[in-house]
């Protein structure tokens, strides 16, 4: 198994999220007029499309995220239809998130079989890997 490319997603995962979280925090400030340290809730009808925008926006024009790219992390494809792939993929993030088990089980599969690249049920469906 290929420990230290699962840290590098995991921790690239990590750093989207704590940059997602930045922005929505700074939003809430802008959106509030003030700027002091009490907690500000963003409501899940903004979160919920920025989360996803974020990735696939970020996907589609620079092919990787602020965490990817840190660890030098790319969103490829055979190069047809990417689009419509990095689409697919972010969509798959929601089933995910709520049925963790359908996200381990590929990946461990996938890792255990030696694959080089250990791939989830998105990068599956969607036909992309992380490299």
């Amino acid at each position: 198994m290929n420990y230290k490319y699962y840290l590098r997603r995991f921790a690239a995962v990590i750093i989207d999220i704590i940059s997602i979280s930045l922005i929505m925090w700074i939003y809430g400030k802008l959106k509030s007029g003030t700027l002091d340290l009490k907690d500000e809730n963003i409501p899940s009808y903004i979160f919920i499309p920025f989360f996803y925008l974020y990735f696939i926006l970020s996907e589609l024009v620079f092919r990787t995220t602020i965490g990817k790219r840190i660890f030098k992390l790319r969103v490829n494809s055979n190069g047809k239809f990417f689009f419509f792939k990095v689409i697919l993929r972010n969509v798959l993030n929601l089933i995910e998130l709520v049925i963790p088990i359908i996200y381990l089980i590929p990946i461990l599969i996938t890792g255990l079989a030696g694959a080089r690249k250990p791939r989830k049920i998105g990068d599956l469906i969607a036909g992309t890997t992380i490299e």
